[in-house]
C-alpha cells in the first residue's frame, strides 16, 4: 500500500488513541461512537446499533491480527489488519453500517443532510483539535454536487474513499482530520 494510504491509517488510529499512549483497546475503539452519540444526544437505538457494529469491526481487527479480543492495537497492527481485510465483503458491510449510523447521529436536524455546523460537530465528537482539521477543505471536498450540504451518499463515499483511495489529492483524505506523518 502507498505511503498516503498508510498515513491515512495512522491518522485513523490517532483518532482512537485518546490518551496518545500508542495503543487502542476495544473500549476506546467503541468509545469513540459512544462519545459522539453523547455529544449529539443520539437516539439510544441508533447509538447501540452503531456501537454493536463497531464492536464487530473490532473483532475483525483482532482476528486479522491474530490477537485475542482483549488485546490492544498499535498503529502498525491496525495497518497490517486493514491490508488483510480491506476488501473483505463482511468488513465492508460493517463499515457501511457504521458510517451510515454516524451520519444519522450527526444529522441532528433530521433533514437527511449534514450542514456545515453538523459536520463540524464531527470534529468535537471524535476529539480532533479544530486547529488540526481544515473543515472548509474537508466539507467542500466531500460536497460533490456543491450544494452546501452533505447527503448520506456523499458522506459514505468520502468515508470509503478515505480507506480505499490512494490518491493523495482526494479531499476525502481529510475525513478524519489532517494526516499524520
Amino acid at each position: 500500500m502507498s505511503e498516503i494510504w498508510q498515513r491515512k491509517m495512522r491518522t485513523y488510529f490517532k483518532v482512537h488513541d485518546f490518551n496518545k499512549d500508542g495503543y487502542v483497546g476495544q473500549e476506546r475503539f467503541v468509545g469513540l461512537i459512544r462519545s459522539l452519540a453523547s455529544v449529539l444526544n443520539a437516539a439510544p437505538e441508533t447509538r447501540e446499533k452503531v456501537a454493536e457494529d463497531m464492536s464487530k469491526l473490532w473483532l475483525k481487527f483482532m482476528k486479522a491480527g491474530d490477537l485475542k479480543k482483549d488485546a490492544r492495537l498499535t498503529a502498525t497492527i491496525l495497518i497490517e489488519s486493514m491490508k488483510q481485510q480491506l476488501y473483505d465483503p463482511e468488513f465492508i458491510l460493517l463499515g457501511n453500517a457504521v458510517v451510515r449510523g454516524m451520519f444519522h447521529m450527526l444529522d441532528v436536524s433530521r433533514d437527511g443532510y449534514l450542514q456545515r455546523e453538523e459536520f463540524e460537530t464531527w470534529i468535537r465528537g471524535i476529539g480532533i483539535p479544530p486547529e488540526l482539521w481544515d473543515t472548509q477543505i474537508a466539507f467542500d471536498g466531500i460536497d460533490a454536487n456543491k450544494d452546501g450540504q452533505l447527503s448520506i451518499d456523499e458522506f459514505v463515499r468520502a468515508f470509503f474513499e478515505f480507506f480505499f483511495s490512494q490518491d493523495e489529492n482526494s479531499p476525502s483524505k481529510y475525513f478524519f482530520g489532517q494526516l499524520v506523518d
